[in-house]
Parts: C-alpha cells; sequence; structure tokens
C-alpha cells in the first residue's frame, strides 16, 4: 500500500479545507508515550521480550533490528494520512485510509490484498496475545495452586491434562472478555478509541517494571501498591468518566469531586484541566503509582529475595537439569564452588531461566521445596517436570544431539533438495555459509564437493550416479579422499515416504590403523624382538619400581605411625593423671580418634604392601592363647565402653602359622564385631574343625544381607550401616592375609540375628612349656627404653613410669652400653629402626653378649616381612606401632614373668 500512494496514486496539490479540531481526543504526547511503553508492557511483547529471552545476544540485536522493524512499518503512514486527507476528507475514518484510497481509484484487487493482509495481522496479534495471557494466567495464577494441591497429596499423577484444560479455559474466557468489552462499547463514540484506553491502562504496570530493572531491591509489597494506586488513579480519572458518558449516568460528584473537593473531580485532577482527558490519566496514574512505591520502599524494611541460599550448586544443578539443558546449566553456575551458596546474581539468573520454563510462580514453588530441602522436592519436580514436558513440545534435545553427532548427516526430501543437516556436515566439505539453505538441489552441494574432493574422474557422470542412487531409492556406499588428505565414508540410505539421509563418517584414524597394521604385519618378526628388548628393560624398570615403593611403604610407614605411636601412649598417660569425669571422657574421645587415624593408616598401608608383595608370611608352630588372650583382654576394654558384654573361650591349642598376620585377621574380625553391634554379646573362642583349628568371633549386630556378602570382602566396601569412620578395608585385608596363610575364610550370618566370621587353621604338636603364674604387675621393674625418636621415646617413658616401671631412656647403642654398665636392666624395649642404619635386633643381639641375655621387645613402625624375619630369626618377640596400651603391658607382664620363672629355675 505504501508503494501504491508514492508512486500511483495521484492525489490534488491542495487539500480541501477542512474543519480543525479545537483540541486533539487524546493529546499526541500521551499517545506517543502510550505506543513507546507498549513496546514493553503489552503482554505478548513482555512475553517474548523477557520470558522467553534465552540469549543476551538476543537483546544486542533486538536493539537495532526492533526499532528498524518499527520505522519501515511506520514509513507508509504519513504517506497513507497525507493521501486520505486530501482525497476523501472527513468522510472516512483515518482507520479506513488503507482500505478506502485503492477502493476511491478502482483497485478492488488491491482494496482485497491489504484487507486480507490487516485481517492476517490482526488473526495473529489476537492469537499471540491471547495465547499470552492464558499461559501467564494459568502459570502466575492456577499452576502454583494446582501444584501444592499435588504434591500435598503426594500421588497426584500426571496433572497436563489438568494444565492444559486450565490454559484453554483461560484462552476461552480472554475472548469472551473481549467480545463483551467490544459489544458494551458498540455504537458508543466515547469509547470509541479502544487502543489509547488500553494502552493507558496498561501503562500503569510500568513503574513497577521499571523498579524491578532499576532498583530489583524494591520490596514486592511496594510495588504492589504503587500498581493498584496507579491504577486506581487511572479508572477514576479516565475508566469511570468514559462508561459514565457511553451510559448516559453521570453522577454530581464528577464535576465537584468528592466530598466536594473539586481539585479530585475526574476532568479537574489536581487542577489539571487544561489537559486531554487521556493525558491527565496517563500522567497522573504515572505519578502517583510511581510516589507511592517510592514512598513505601523507604518506609518498609526490604523483604528478603527469593532466593535459593542455603542450597550448595550440587542441589541447585540437580534440580534445574531437569528442567534446563545441560550446557546452559553449566554456563550459569560456573565459577560457582561446589560446596558453597550460590551467590544472589547467580540465583536470580536460575530462577528467570526456571521461570521462562515453568512460569515464575510454578518456578518459586519448585526452588521453595528446594530451599526447605523437603523430602517431597522430588514429587514437585516431578509433577512440575511432566506438565512442563507436556506443554511445551520441544526439539532441541533431537537438534543438540545432531549438532554435537561425530558425524555428518544431511537429509534430502522426495525432491531431493536438502532439508535437514548438522554442523559436522558442514566442517567435513567446507560448505560455504550461503550455499547451506533449505531448499536447496543436493545437486548443487556434491558438484561443489566434488570439486573439492581429491577425484578422478568426470565430475558430471559422478553427480549422475549418485543422483541416480538417490531417486531410485537404493542404498549407498562409498569413500572419498578429501584435500586435507582425511577420508570420508558415505554411506546412503532411503527413507520411508520419500526423501534420503546420508551420513558422513571421518574413517581417517581407521583406515590409517589398518594400513599400520598391515605394515606390522609385514614386519612381525623384527618387531617381535624389539619388543621383547623393550620389555625385558621395562620388566627390570618395574622390579626396581617396585623395590623403591617397597623402601618408601616401609620409610613412610615409620615416619607416619612414630609420632601416632608417641601420640597414643601420651593420651593413655594423661589418663591416669584425669582427675575428674569431664577429663577422662574428653582423653577416651581422643584415645578413639587415635585408634581410628592408626587403624585407617595401618589398613593403607597394609594394602599397599599386600599389592606390593611386601607382608611374606613367617609361619611357625605357636600356642593360640599368645595371640588370642592379649586381643581378649585389648577388645574387652573397647566392649566394655561401647556397653557389651565380651566373652572369650579360652584354648590350650597350638596351630601352625604366623601369629603376627594372624593377630590382623583376628583384629580385623573384632572390630568389624564390636562396631557393628549395637547391644548385646561379641564371642571370641575355638573349636575343632577336623584335622585343623577354627578360629572364630560371633556378635549380636544386625547382620548382613545375603547380597553383600560377597561384596564385603572387597576393598574400600562398608555396610550400608556403618557407624564412625573407615575406609572399608578390614574385611578385604583379612582375605588377603587369610590366603597368604592359606587359611580359609567363612562367614555366616542372618539378619537380624548377628554375624560369625571364622579362620581355619592347621593344628600344630604342642611343645611343653612351664606353666608361669598369672596376673603379676610392672611396679618396680628397671626398663631399658631405646628408640630415636624423641617424642615416642618420652611417651614410652611416660607411660611406662605411670605403671609404675623405673625407666633408662636412651637414644643409640652407645646410651644403651652405658646405661647397662651403670646398673642391670628387667626388661629391653628396642625399637627397630635407629640411626647410622642400625637395628634394635642387632643391638639387642650386641648388648646381649656384652651384658648377658635379659627379656628383649622389639617395636617398630614397619610391619614388612624383613622386620618380621628378623626379630623371629633372633628370637625376639615384635609389636607392631602404634602400640596399643593393654597388648604393650600384656606382653611386658608376660616377658616379666617368663624371666622370673628362668631365674628360679636356675636357682634350683
Amino acid at each position: 500500500m505504501g508503494l501504491f500512494v508514492w508512486f500511483a496514486l495521484e492525489t490534488p496539490a491542495a487539500a480541501p479545507t477542512l474543519p480543525v479540531p479545537e483540541a486533539a481526543p487524546g493529546g499526541f504526547a500521551p499517545l506517543v508515550l502510550l505506543g513507546g511503553l507498549a513496546m514493553f508492557i503489552l503482554p505478548h511483547q513482555f512475553h517474548v521480550a523477557v520470558v522467553e529471552c534465552r540469549d543476551e545476544r538476543h537483546v544486542r540485536t533486538a536493539r537495532w533490528l526492533f526499532p528498524l522493524y518499527l520505522l519501515l512499518i511506520a514509513l507508509p503512514v504519513l504517506p497513507l494520512a497525507r493521501a486520505g486527507t486530501r482525497l476523501l476528507g472527513d468522510s472516512v475514518p483515518s482507520d479506513l485510509y488503507v482500505l478506502a484510497l485503492p477502493l476511491s481509484q478502482g483497485h478492488e484487487g488491491l482494496a482485497l490484498f491489504a484487507f486480507l493482509g490487516g485481517l492476517s495481522a490482526a488473526t495473529g496479534m489476537v492469537v499471540v496475545s491471547t495465547l499470552s495471557l492464558s499461559l501467564m494466567i494459568g502459570n502466575h495464577w492456577f499452576a502454583p495452586g494446582l501444584l501444592r494441591g499435588a504434591w500435598a497429596r503426594q500421588g497426584a499423577g500426571d496433572l497436563s491434562g489438568d494444565v492444559l484444560a486450565l490454559r484453554r479455559v483461560g484462552i476461552i474466557v480472554v475472548m469472551l472478555c473481549a467480545w463483551a468489552y467490544s459489544r458494551i462499547i458498540a455504537g458508543s463514540e466515547a469509547l470509541a478509541d479502544v487502543g489509547a484506553v488500553s494502552f493507558s491502562a496498561l501503562a500503569t504496570l510500568t513503574p513497577a517494571l521499571a523498579f524491578a530493572v532499576w532498583r530489583p531491591q524494591t520490596p514486592a509489597r511496594a510495588a504492589m501498591a504503587g500498581i493498584v494506586v496507579g491504577f486506581a488513579t487511572w479508572a477514576w480519572i479516565l475508566l469511570l468518566p468514559l462508561l459514565g458518558d457511553a451510559w448516559a449516568i453521570r453522577p454530581s460528584w464528577f464535576d465537584t469531586g468528592p466530598f466536594g473537593l473539586d481539585w479530585l473531580a475526574p476532568d479537574r485532577f489536581f487542577g489539571l484541566t487544561g489537559w486531554s482527558r487521556l493525558g491527565r490519566a496517563v500522567a497522573a496514574s504515572l505519578f502517583l503509582g510511581t510516589v507511592t512505591t517510592l514512598v513505601l520502599a523507604a518506609s518498609w524494611s526490604t523483604e528478603p529475595r527469593r532466593s535459593v541460599r542455603g542450597l550448595d550448586a550440587a542441589t541447585l544443578r540437580a534440580a534445574s537439569l531437569r528442567f534446563l539443558p545441560r550446557e546452559r546449566v553449566t554456563m550459569l553456575l560456573q565459577g560457582v564452588p561446589t560446596g558453597g551458596p550460590v551467590p544472589p546474581v547467580v540465583e536470580e539468573r536460575i530462577e528467570r531461566e526456571l521461570a521462562g520454563v515453568l512460569g515464575a510462580a510454578s518456578a518459586r514453588v519448585l526452588l521453595d521445596a528446594a530451599r526447605r530441602e523437603s523430602r517431597d522436592l522430588d514429587a514437585v519436580a516431578t509433577i512440575v517436570g511432566e506438565a512442563s514436558a507436556d506443554l511445551r513440545f520441544n526439539q532441541r534435545v533431537l537438534e543438540a544431539a545432531l549438532q554435537n553427532m561425530s558425524q555428518g548427516i544431511s537429509v534430502v526430501d522426495a525432491d531431493l533438495r536438502l532439508v535437514a543437516w548438522n554442523r559436522r556436515y558442514a566442517e567435513l566439505f567446507g560448505f560455504p555459509p550461503d550455499l547451506l539453505q533449505v531448499g536447496r538441489p543436493i545437486g548443487d552441494l556434491a558438484r561443489w564437493a566434488l570439486r573439492h574432493i581429491t577425484f578422478d574422474g568426470a565430475i558430471e557422470a559422478a553427480l549422475e550416479r549418485r543422483l541416480a542412487f538417490m531417486r531410485a531409492g537404493t542404498p549407498h556406499l562409498s569413500e572419498r579422499v578429501l584435500a586435507d588428505g582425511s577420508i570420508v565414508e558415505i554411506r546412503g540410505n532411503p527413507m520411508p515416504g520419500g526423501g534420503f539421509v546420508a551420513t558422513f563418517t571421518d574413517v581417517t584414524a581407521f583406515r590409517r590403523a589398518e594400513a599400520g597394521l598391515i605394515l606390522a604385519n609385514e614386519t612381525l618378526e623384527q618387531r617381535v624382538a624389539a619388543r621383547t628388548s623393550e620389555l625385558e628393560i621395562a620388566t627390570r624398570e618395574a622390579e626396581r619400581a617396585n623395590h623403591a615403593k617397597s623402601r618408601f611403604l616401609a620409610a613412610i610407614g615409620h615416619d607416619l605411625m612414630q609420632p601416632l605411636h608417641a601420640a597414643q601412649l601420651f593420651t593413655d598417660a594423661l589418663g591416669d593423671e584425669a582427675s575428674s569425669a569431664r577429663q577422662r571422657a574428653t582423653i577416651v574421645q581422643i584415645r578413639g580418634a587415635l585408634d581410628s587415624t592408626a587403624d585407617l593408616l595401618t589398613g593403607l598401608l597394609d594394602m599397599s604392601r599386600l599389592e606390593a608383595g611386601g607382608l611374606l608370611p613367617q609361619p611357625r608352630a605357636f600356642a593360640l592363647a599368645d595371640v588370642l588372650e592379649p586381643l581378649a583382654s585389648e577388645f574387652r576394654a573397647i566392649a566394655s565402653s561401647r556397653g557389651l558384654a565380651f566373652r572369650f573361650v579360652a584354648s590350650d591349642a597350638w596351630v601352625h602359622s604366623d601369629p603376627q598376620l594372624l593377630r590382623r585377621v583376628l583384629q580385623n574380625f573384632l572390630a568389624n564385631a564390636v562396631r557393628y553391634t549395637a547391644t548385646g554379646t561379641v564371642l571370641l573362642g575355638v573349636r575343632r574343625d577336623g584335622d585343623g583349628t577354627r578360629v572364630e568371633v560371633h556378635d549380636t549386630g544386625p547382620g548382613i544381607p545375603a547380597a553383600q556378602r560377597a561384596a564385603i570382602f572387597e576393598e574400600f566396601r562398608r555396610g550400608d550401616d556403618a557407624p564412625g569412620q573407615g575406609l572399608g578395608l578390614g574385611l578385604f585385608i583379612a582375605d588377603r592375609i587369610a590366603g597368604l596363610l592359606d587359611a580359609p575364610l567363612t562367614l555366616r550370618s542372618a539378619d537380624g540375628r548377628g554375624t560369625v566370621f571364622a579362620v581355619r587353621l592347621p593344628r600344630a604338636r604342642p611343645v611343653a612349656l612351664a606353666p608361669v603364674e598369672q596376673g603379676a604387675v610392672l611396679r618396680g621393674l628397671r626398663v631399658l627404653v631405646v628408640d630415636n625418636d624423641a617424642m615416642a621415646l618420652d611417651a614410652a617413658c611416660t607411660l611406662l613410669a605411670r605403671w609404675g616401671c623405673d625407666v633408662i631412656p636412651a637414644r643409640d647403642r652407645r646410651d644403651a652400653a652405658v646405661a647397662l654398665a651403670e646398673q642391670p636392666m628387667s626388661l629391653w624395649l628396642f625399637d627397630y629402626h635407629l640411626d647410622g642404619g642400625d637395628t634394635g635386633v642387632a643391638m639387642a643381639t650386641d648388648l646381649a653378649a656384652r651384658f648377658g641375655h635379659h627379656p628383649t621387645l622389639i617395636m617398630s613402625a614397619d610391619a614388612s616381612g624383613d622386620v618380621r624375619a628378623a626379630a623371629q630369626a633372633a628370637g625376639l618377640p615384635l609389636l607392631v606401632k602404634p602400640l596399643k596400651p593393654l597388648a604393650l603391658k600384656s606382653m611386658l607382664d608376660r616377658m616379666r614373668l617368663a624371666s622370673e620363672h628362668r631365674a628360679g629355675t636356675a636357682v634350683d
């Protein structure tokens, strides 16, 4: 129509004389202001520009594209108005100029074209506006209540039908309200300018929108009050007078004002008598709405912003991923610590993103449930997700899958025209962007590709063959070498109903590997010899690395266990001096923490030694009582501290095994039994089993489910209800050690009735020993303690002194010799690893040759097979650090009694 008016319509040089209206019915300035505000406050404009905005780049594009669009659609307005005024005058309403002008010139076809264009534009506006309003009404008014009701019912199922029904009802209600309003104003000139009245009503939302953008900290109550005041002002100044004029109802207070205050009358509001009614309504409503919001915002304390503060990033990510793409969530949470609170800016972005998918109210319901850490969060998320997924059919998943495939894909229709492709397809062949367009004949792309790949032969003939395959719907498979040397496999298949889909796979690596295999096969013997030499070198390197690893484990085990050993001994010494129950309780807690740490370190080191082959058994015949009685004493005290009964069935059986490794196995069994038994009894006993002996540990704990009985012997596996700390290595280490000892483990358990762990050992012939008196005390013993670690030496001396021993400390062999030269000692306690490469075993042998044999105990934080073998070869008992005070005390007591018995026998 603009082109017709500009170039094909002849207009008279002078316009007919028309009466000039006294004043514009609405005023030009208010109309310009309303037109500018309409770009943001109209429902469909707001929904598209704000709610559906997914990328800030779209906003940057809209900054120049939308004004350009407005400028282009406004260009024909002035020519149309000028031509209508000169040709038609006031005989035709200005709204009908676009139809009346071509009809007046005999261009009925152009008039029909203009009518259809206006009809389609109006229909599209109605559809978009109605849908936007129904979505807003459903999301903000009905969906939250529906969700809360379904959440409360816990099992409402699929709500998509209810949500769809509510939105359809909303569409019908909006259309009925619009029809009713049009019927009410039909024939009324006072209400003829429906657009200006509607725009001015929506303009009352402007202050709240502006505060939301520039002052988001404004309390919501203040913004709502501003909307109410602005709308009431608009209704008072504009709507009520218009309705009164339309229905011929005009109360006296329209002119005199309420309560006789004429400055509050609609047409003299605040003395704005020279203004148009529309201008007065727009100005007053915007001014009062803004002032009300500002005043109340200053007087009311700022409301706590709705956020998800208090949630860690992992929880927020899990809730957001139900409705937002993973890439979008990752970008929004970029830089946010996993375990810390989410910053306010990120909180607002995520809530805004969820509001765009679910609606602000539904998003708020979801995040409120997450904020309260409600156990029904999954139910809320499921309800929201099901309703949202059914209502928003979305192809982004399929599009993202296609775009991220390693294969190139192209799809053509039955007419061999391109309809779809992915990014990889364009990258493989380097198509220019203007060539890849929907509807482009596939022959153009194939011709371009053939010209840019290594192809021997006539391009047109090859192109015709490929197109013939597609027309016939015949699958085809071929390979092409591109200009950069890469090889692409092209596989085409027909689609049902016509069309063709082709995949393009880069098989360069596969073909090169194939060529490499062929070459390797041809030179196999030479390669085998070379590989064998490399393997021998690698084997030697691995052996050296394994030896280095063993040395490292021994060193780090010693360095880690020494201070822990000292801390445990100091703690037990403090326990003897504790004067109050509170101090004793604190020391018990410290002792428990140290024991847990020792167990964790011992487990890790044992596993490392097992993996490296550093634990070698040293089997010998010994009495089971030598292992079981110290364990019973140790765990009787632990069980008593936990309120459990501990029973020990003594045995005089002899077995053939490694006592130190067997003690480790049984210690793990007992530790598990005490840890998992809440109430009841733990039993340690021995049974005969054919030609062997079975040591059993019974407990009255919850039992082990059948499905977990095999898994608990795996590394880093703990029970579902495991209390306290632990790595899940105890039973794994016990199983591996039992394998080294050739001692089968058995497990019996029943849910709720306890568990029995057992290890079977071969019986050995007992060696006759003279009975010794049990229960002797350590008070008065003179003990020589040698340790190169000052802290460990001080801790051991402190603990032994608390037991009544006369302790002589020494740091090396020279100090020990000086001490023995001055006075004899009853017992010797030597650390294995000493300074200068000296060992406790070597020192014990040397001092025994010089000062005579004395009961000697070797202590070491290194439990490797070499240390055990050295101690066993010298006939000396070994205790592994960190020492258990009960085990140490029991060992010293037995050594003293054995020494006294030998001395008494010699006298006799």
